[in-house]
């Protein structure tokens, strides 16, 4: 049986646009209610990200023929959460920096008071930690940030799901 030669780039822009923009919509809608920062956002997106990875693995697979190797399972979940983090990491720029330049401000003091809560800093030490925090939360910083922790989540995320979603042709013994 010959093995179908389909390039994974197509399917996982794809595929990366749209997980990219579901993002962006919990994004959204955490900070139009008021709660940038919040963790339920960021599991909602993790929960997205591993879904959107799936269902991208899925339908490489068809375009395949239902045949798929770990490997290429594993190059569709990457570059479908490469190209989403691309698209996430540019909204995450233009909402610090063009549309709410304030949002820098409200992290760096989220972030003062998730250390003060969690108490494991020493109160002399928290500022020089918020402080050291800031130095990342410049919107091209974060913009770059964004590109190379997504991508490396997708890389996480695509090791387990390909497990799942590879295919291997069965064996035809006939002769």
């Amino acid at each position: 049986m010959e093995e179908k030669s389909i390039s994974p780039w197509k399917s996982s822009l794809t595929y990366g646009l749209y997980l990219g923009i579901a993002i962006i919509l919990i994004s959204v809608i955490f900070y139009v209610t008021g709660n940038p920062f919040a963790k339920s956002a960021q599991w909602i997106s993790y929960g997205v990200m591993i879904a959107g990875v799936i269902i991208a693995q899925f339908s490489y697979r068809k375009l395949l023929g239902e045949v798929m190797t770990y490997s290429q399972a594993l190059a569709i979940g990457v570059l479908t959460m490469l190209f989403a983090s691309v698209i996430t990491g540019f909204f995450t720029y233009l909402l610090y920096a063009i549309i709410d330049p304030s949002l820098q401000e409200q992290l760096r003091l989220s972030i003062e008071e998730q250390l003060v809560k969690q108490g494991r800093v020493p109160e002399e030490q928290i500022d020089m930690a918020v402080e050291m925090a800031a130095k990342f939360q410049k919107p091209a910083i974060m913009f770059v940030m964004s590109i190379l922790s997504g991508t490396f989540v997708g890389l996480i995320i695509s090791l387990i799901t390909s497990i799942f979603t590879q295919k291997k042709p069965k064996e035809d013994f006939s002769a």
